[in-house]
């Protein structure tokens, strides 16, 4: 799989989801609002097949609403949609809980 997926979730306490591969397996994002924000759970599970399980039978998302978005950019975080950095982590001196977004090739912090 060279993409992610997102999907909306109706009648939860989690509003959105997101897969993602990775080398350690595949990631499940969980999110408490529709907006493009840092995921508020994540899961991981070994097969695409485990996953889709888990969302049809847990979330109520059926397979067919998944809708695909292009990978994460080198460097950033998996679990925005948008291009989203650690502030600094680009020149080797991240600080963590602080972000910045790349809006129009320039690099914007987020507050």
């Amino acid at each position: 799989m060279n993409c992610r997926k997102t999907a909306n979730i109706i009648n939860h306490d989690f509003k959105r989801a997101m897969i993602c591969p990775d080398e350690m397996g595949i990631y499940l994002f969980l999110y408490k609002n529709e907006e493009d924000s840092y995921a508020d759970e994540e899961l991981l599970f070994e097969t695409m097949e485990d996953v889709f399980d888990y969302a049809e039978n847990v979330l109520k998302i059926h397979t067919k609403l998944w809708q695909d978005i292009p990978m994460h950019l080198e460097g950033c975080q998996q679990d925005w949609i948008s291009p989203v950095r650690v502030l600094g982590r680009d020149k080797g001196n991240p600080e963590f809980g602080k972000f910045e977004k790349l809006v129009n090739n320039e690099w914007i912090p987020i507050k």
